[in-house]
């Protein structure tokens, strides 16, 4: 692969509650602010907007296991099941770690190598799963692997423009080329932080990220034991702090392995592996349990269109 420039990348962890980085370089854990719900409701997706504000009822979040494609609608708290992801000729697509949804409403896909297929980029048809390949992924080494997908809203890119990001397990992020899936190396999140599994970008709020907390020379029981919710800025000169908002935890619960994020209203939505659905103060990053009634026993990404209305 041809060489890729990297990007400084500036760690800020402090607490934020405005979503602008803080750049003194401390570490200052927020305050839990909610406790677990729970419920599964089947009601259908309909009803007025809330709080006579945008209209939120007929927002969807994409959400997807290894293989099956699924909806959330946050109005009601309902999952659905699209179906498993296929081929236009009817063949089984490969593991799927991530998913990003542009604000044309336009799904893709990352997945993992299978057989001999290797890491692809596939545009998905949102109502009936099928996969349509774009191009090989490719990566610093040939054991990295996107899984954490999301397109940046323009005023979050460092170009003005929608861009395709990836981010690897270990913290590395690249430009993807949504036409042929090639990829640039952007930068890295700050030592001993990791991507604990995806990214969401809001036009007009702000880019999201869940990590993990893997700090040398912290002991540790002082590191964050689970996910941390953290903001991403990316500057227009090519640099980008990244800013540790607060641990994903609920008073009995610390969240791990959060693999997918949405957006809804004032709270991002996350997707764990074991199929828990998390309601996460975008302030504070506490989070709550929405429910575990979501039709699959593990999440491994999800998405939301860069246009999703929000509330203050």
């Amino acid at each position: 692969m041809r060489q890729l420039l990297v990007i400084a990348l500036v760690a800020t962890l402090a607490g934020c509650t405005t979503g602008n980085a803080d750049r003194d370089g401390s570490i200052q854990p927020l305050p839990d602010s909610g406790a677990a719900d729970s419920g599964n409701p089947v009601v259908p997706d309909a009803g007025p907007p809330v709080d006579a504000g945008p209209r939120l009822d007929d927002v969807l979040i994409y959400a997807h296991s290894r293989d099956t494609l699924y909806t959330f609608s946050a109005y009601t708290n309902t999952v659905t099941e699209i179906g498993e992801f296929r081929t236009a000729n009817g063949e089984d697509v490969p593991p799927v770690l991530d998913l990003a949804v542009d604000s044309d409403g336009v799904v893709l896909i990352s997945t993992d190598d299978w057989d001999d297929i290797p890491p692809m980029l596939y545009e998905v048809n949102p109502v009936t799963a099928v996969a349509t390949p774009i191009g090989e992924i490719r990566l610093n080494t040939s054991r990295e692997r996107l899984f954490a997908l999301s397109f940046l809203a323009p005023d979050e890119s460092p170009d003005g423009s929608e861009m395709l990001i990836g981010a690897t397990n270990e913290g590395a992020y690249f430009e993807v080329d949504r036409n042929d899936a090639s990829t640039e190396h952007l930068g890295n999140y700050p030592d001993g932080w990791a991507s604990s599994g995806d990214i969401v970008s809001i036009d007009g709020l702000g880019t999201f990220a869940t990590l993990r907390d893997n700090r040398d020379g912290v002991p540790f029981d002082e590191r964050f034991p689970g996910d941390v919710l953290a903001r991403i800025i990316f500057a227009s000169n090519g640099s980008s702090a990244v800013t540790v908002i607060g641990a994903i935890k609920s008073d009995t619960e610390d969240f791990k392995s959060i693999y997918g994020l949405g957006y809804w209203g004032r709270n991002l939505f996350g997707f764990s592996s074991t199929g828990q659905l998390i309601r996460i103060n975008r302030e504070t990053g506490a989070g709550s349990l929405v429910t575990t009634e979501t039709g699959t026993s593990q999440f491994w990404g999800a998405g939301v269109t860069v246009d999703v209305p929000f509330l203050f």
